[in-house]
């Protein structure tokens, strides 16, 4: 079992009922290739913009598959790469795709996370400087 974390940047924001759309579009197709994970989304009012943090766990071809789909999507740019992996068993088993809609006091307790979207945060994720993204998502997954 394989996993990948990324962050990107939303082309613009997204309001409630489109979060809710794309994540049924989401889900209906990581059923289809057996992809569990958790997306988060955050809108960083004083820099203007959204932000999607991401976790999607299976295998290596239905990753490649997904990845390919998110890497194209026109949703978002700026994808970068936090973490990647293999471990034995799913993290996320029980989510086709979970979600939370969060903002800086849900990101408060997370060292480097509590910023999301700001200039620093992409600094840092530009320079591979933000450990634990994997453990930060498992929180938002433990904790509901």
């Amino acid at each position: 079992m394989k996993h990948i974390v990324y962050v990107s940047q939303a082309t613009k924001a997204f309001s409630t009922d489109e979060l809710a759309k794309l994540l049924e579009h989401s889900r209906d197709h990581n059923l289809d290739d057996e992809i569990t994970g958790l997306l988060v989304y955050r809108y960083n009012d004083d820099y203007e913009r959204g932000n999607f943090l991401q976790v999607l766990e299976g295998s290596q071809e239905a990753l490649d598959d997904v990845w390919n789909r998110i890497s194209n999507d026109p949703k978002h740019h700026t994808i970068i790469v936090l973490e990647e992996g293999a471990q034995d068993a799913r993290m996320f088993g029980d989510w086709s795709m979970g979600f939370r809609n969060v903002d800086e006091n849900d990101l408060a307790k997370f060292p480097g996370f509590s910023e999301l979207g700001s200039d620093e945060f992409w600094q840092n994720a530009n320079k591979k400087a933000l450990p634990n993204a994997l453990t930060t998502l498992r929180s938002f997954y433990d904790g509901l």
